[in-house]
């Protein structure tokens, strides 16, 4: 399995979850959330990349799929709330690295919305805005920029469009070991519990179990696990 920020960090949540997800392959509903997050950032995408204003909209909202509860104009203003030029970096640009020199290693691979040199950024709607800190995500991606630029130090920041609101932090060595020992420790044991489930050696109820938490207002298999832990 090649994983993602969002696929461990699910896992580090709700192990449950994780596996109806990844591993059986339940399909979650697309939320409001998540198709305004995919049209705002193609819309700024576009135009870093030269694209008109209402061009640029449009895109977002056609790469929403005209999600029902997200409107143009909605994207509209979330966009021109980004400090954004044309061609002020790389956008959408893509990693797959291994998190270890083993020949075994478990690899990461995603997308960083922005890139700068030694600088990127993360666009945020949410709604909610919190610290670059508060998870690894950002020390992660700036750990990925480090080995692809060869930099030391690699400045990550997360914008919260709905508020103008920019969390930085400067990340160093150590910072960006932390992120990269964080993802492999649970990748490897992602792999080890597949393994276990794969052999038989382990039940998936025993080696991805229900975590419930104030995260599962939000999760879609809230009555599955609710089931399973009733039995219980």
């Amino acid at each position: 399995m090649i994983y993602s920020f969002s696929r461990l960090h699910l896992y580090e949540q709700c192990p449950f979850r994780f596996r109806l997800k990844y591993i059986e392959g339940w399909k979650e509903p697309v939320t409001k959330s998540l198709a305004l997050g995919k049209a705002v950032h193609e819309a700024i995408e576009a135009v870093i990349g030269g694209d008109g204003h209402s061009e640029s909209v449009l895109k977002g909202w056609i790469a929403a799929e005209f999600h029902p509860e997200v409107s143009q104009d909605e994207v509209s203003e979330l966009v021109k709330q980004a400090p954004i030029q044309r061609d002020m970096g790389e956008t959408e640009v893509y990693f797959r690295l291994p998190l270890s020199s083993s020949p075994s290693a478990p690899e990461i691979q995603g997308y960083i919305d922005l890139v700068m040199g030694n600088m990127l950024v993360d666009w945020k709607t949410n709604w909610q805005p919190y610290h670059v800190l508060v998870n690894h995500q950002m020390g992660l991606y700036a750990w990925v920029v480090s080995q692809l630029a060869k930099v030391d130090e690699v400045e990550g920041s997360l914008y919260f469009l709905r508020f103008q609101r920019e969390s930085r932090h400067t990340f160093n060595h150590q910072d960006m070991e932390r992120s990269r020992q964080w993802a492999l420790d649970l990748a490897e044991s992602i792999e080890k519990n597949l393994f276990l489930l794969d052999t038989g050696l382990g039940k998936a109820d025993d080696l991805f179990p229900a975590t419930p938490s104030g995260s599962c207002q939000h999760c879609p298999f809230a009555v599955e696990c609710y089931r399973k832990n009733v039995r219980m």
